[in-house]
C-alpha cells in the first residue's frame, strides 16, 4: 500500500508541477505577445510622428517658396510637383516600414503560438501520463481494499462448510458404528 501511495503522491505532483508549467508557458507566451504588439505599436506611432513632422516641414518649406515665388510659373508648378512627390515618397516608405514590421510581428506571433502549442502538447501527454498512473494506482488500491471484507466473508464461509462437511462426516460415521451395533444387539 505504501507504495502505492508513494506512486500515487508522485503522479499528483507531476500533475501538478505540468499543470504550473502549462500555466506559467501560457503567461510567458501571452505577456511576450502584448511585448511583441507594444514594440510594433510604438514603433507605428514613432514613425506616424516623423511622417507628419516630415510633411510639415516639406509643407512650410513649400509655401514659403510659393510665397517668394508668386511670379514664377513654371518654376512654382515645378515646386509644388516636387513637393507633392516627396510627400508620396515618405509615405510610401512610411507604408513599407508598417508592412515590414507589421510582418515581423506576425512571423513572431506564430513562431511563438507554434512554441506554446508544442509546450502544451508535450504538458497535456505528461498530464495524461501522470493521471493514468494515478488512476491506475488509485484503481488497484481500492480494488485491493473493497474486496478485503469479501475474503473474509468468504474464509468464513469456508471454514464454517468445513466444519459442517467435518461435522456431516462425524455424524455419518456415529450412525454407520451404531447400525452394527444395533444388527449384533438384535441378534
Amino acid at each position: 500500500m505504501t507504495k502505492e501511495k508513494d506512486t500515487v503522491t508522485e503522479a499528483t505532483e507531476e500533475l501538478t508541477e505540468s499543470l504550473r508549467e502549462a500555466n506559467r508557458v501560457i503567461a510567458d507566451s501571452l505577456v511576450a505577445a502584448q511585448e511583441r504588439n507594444w514594440k510594433f505599436a510604438q514603433s507605428v506611432m514613432d514613425h506616424e510622428v516623423e511622417l507628419f513632422k516630415s510633411h510639415t516641414e516639406g509643407t512650410r518649406a513649400l509655401m514659403e517658396k510659393l510665397v517668394g515665388e508668386t511670379e514664377k510659373g513654371p518654376a512654382l508648378f515645378q515646386t509644388v510637383a516636387d513637393s507633392a512627390i516627396a510627400a508620396q515618397e515618405r509615405n510610401v516608405q512610411f507604408v513599407q516600414g508598417f508592412v515590414e514590421n507589421g510582418t515581423e510581428v506576425l512571423r513572431s506571433h506564430i513562431e511563438g503560438t507554434r512554441s506554446l502549442m508544442q509546450t502544451l502538447i508535450d504538458q497535456s501527454r505528461k498530464q495524461r501520463e501522470a493521471f493514468g498512473v494515478l488512476a491506475r494506482d488509485t484503481w488497484d488500491a481500492y480494488s485491493g481494499f473493497f474486496p478485503s471484507p469479501f475474503r473474509y466473508y468468504e474464509r468464513a464461509m469456508e471454514t464454517v462448510e468445513s466444519m459442517t462437511s467435518h461435522g456431516v462426516e462425524t455424524a455419518q460415521k456415529m450412525v454407520h458404528q451404531e447400525r452394527p451395533m444395533a444388527h449384533a444387539a438384535k441378534k
